[in-house]
């Protein structure tokens, strides 16, 4: 099969998932002693590496020392979520299920393009049966920008699948962040339009096709199979 299709996850494929900020601010405070931090503006679509950097930059804690406990960081948030996640209930979105199962039928490969750090992701996933769709990824742990999770993610599925044409992988977002990371670099774009932000956003950002939800799975393997 010459597709894929590369999926974020929160208000994408699931939604619920509130402590997973709740953990990054528990993991801040407990490496850099910081408590409360402000939000950064317009977080949707940003890396979980991005929101730590630019929440401590913004708290005046300089790079040398933001890169010295990085990793510890990641590691309590990891562990914070998990506990948490015990107590929450994740929720699949509509139609999400049954696309999937279509694609999968199709032989089509599916990859993921998330903010999230990659063992977050697999938690989510894990939590509500969708793991098993998806072996790779652009993940928010390493990387700060989203275009760059895109040619992660594109990378690391061509380990297995060969070498792929940009303009035959698809990326379903539901921010503008993840449409313009996809632009970037050269890959068809789907916004859907059950986050935050409206169709009308979505298509002033320029996604090549924009859905209301994923529920209308026969419209988007069209728009999967056919585009040239």
């Amino acid at each position: 099969m010459d597709r894929l299709v590369l999926f974020d996850i929160d208000k994408t494929l699931l939604v619920g998932s509130t402590v997973h900020y709740t953990a990054l601010k528990n993991a801040l405070s407990e490496v850099y002693g910081i408590k409360n931090p402000q939000p950064v503006k317009n977080m949707q679509g940003m890396t979980d590496l991005k929101i730590i950097c630019e929440t401590l930059l913004q708290e005046n804690i300089n790079l040398k020392t933001i890169k010295s406990g990085l990793d510890q960081c990641m590691e309590i948030m990891y562990l914070k979520y998990k506990h948490a996640l015990q107590k929450q209930d994740l929720k699949v979105l509509e139609g999400v299920k049954e696309l999937l199962e279509n694609l999968q039928r199709a032989g089509i490969p599916m990859g993921l393009v998330t903010g999230n750090m990659e063992a977050i992701a697999w938690l989510k996933l894990e939590k509500v049966g969708l793991n098993k769709y998806f072996n790779f990824g652009g993940f928010g742990d390493k990387i700060i920008k989203r275009s760059g999770l895109v040619k992660n993610a594109i990378k690391t599925s061509e380990e297995t699948l060969g070498k792929l044409d940009n303009r035959k992988i698809f990326l379903i977002g539901d921010t503008p962040r993840d449409i313009i990371g996809g632009q970037k670099v050269g890959v068809r774009t789907i916004g859907v339009a059950t986050g935050d932000f409206s169709e009308e956003e979505l298509a002033k950002v320029g996604a090549d096709f924009i859905v209301s939800d994923l529920k209308d799975s026969e419209r988007l393997l069209k728009i999967i199979m056919e585009f040239k």
